[in-house]
């Protein structure tokens, strides 16, 4: 599947969700509330690192491409993507800034975006009363005190016409995450192995790479 700094941006902002601290409860009443507590307990925990399996069905489709690696991340701006299976390819967003290469080529490409904008990547960086004038959110247990949020977007023009985030029973992991576009699309996330992160290397792009922004002609380092 082609990289899609779009889905990549949905992606940084609802991976934030990784934790909900020991009110996690309160999201079966309050979901903006446990985005506060989640929040605050993401920032003491991370940064972090985590296994993922991706999987894209395009609209119409019953399957579709499966994708693999790890990520990283650390609050309050820093994303990283390292897929390994089936190519290896990194992506990485931190702030206003956004980078992709593929391993073993000397250029990559750089992007400005404006993140506060970006459907997705406002849930990483805005707090829970902004985003409550962006999104309905609902949020409900599962049979195994897995905890279920529901995000839809308020604006019908949004790319993504709903997302589903599981956590784990204690609300401080995420399990799973799920989000349909408007044509009907579905990319899914599946988490494993989550762990503390001591390498904050993995926040700046490589300095081998020769770097391009999208209009230049040449590249810049």
């Amino acid at each position: 599947m082609p990289f899609s700094l779009a889905a990549a941006c949905r992606w940084a902002g609802l991976a934030a969700w990784v934790a909900l601290g020991v009110e996690a409860r309160a999201a079966v009443d309050d979901p903006w509330r446990a985005i506060e507590t989640l929040r605050a307990a993401l920032a003491a925990d991370g940064p972090l690192a985590a296994d993922f399996r991706q999987s894209y069905v395009p609209a119409g489709f019953t399957t579709g491409d499966t994708e693999a690696g790890g990520i990283a991340l650390s609050l309050p701006d820093c994303l990283r993507w390292d897929y390994t299976d089936p190519d290896r390819k990194s992506f990485l967003v931190c702030g206003a800034r956004a980078w992709s290469w593929i391993e073993g080529e000397p250029r990559g490409q750089r992007f400005t975006i404006e993140a506060d904008r970006e459907t997705g990547l406002d849930l990483l960086l805005l707090p829970a009363a902004e985003l409550a004038a962006r999104y309905r959110a609902s949020a409900q247990r599962a049979a195994d005190q897995a905890l279920e949020i529901v995000l839809e977007p308020l604006a019908a023009d949004g790319p993504i016409a709903v997302a589903n985030l599981t956590l784990a029973h204690d609300g401080r992991r995420i399990e799973a995450l799920d989000w349909r576009d408007r044509e009907g699309s579905v990319t899914s996330f599946r988490f494993s192995r989550w762990r503390a992160l001591a390498d904050g290397d993995r926040f700046a792009p490589p300095l081998a790479i020769e770097w391009s922004d999208p209009g230049d002609a040449a590249g810049v380092r």
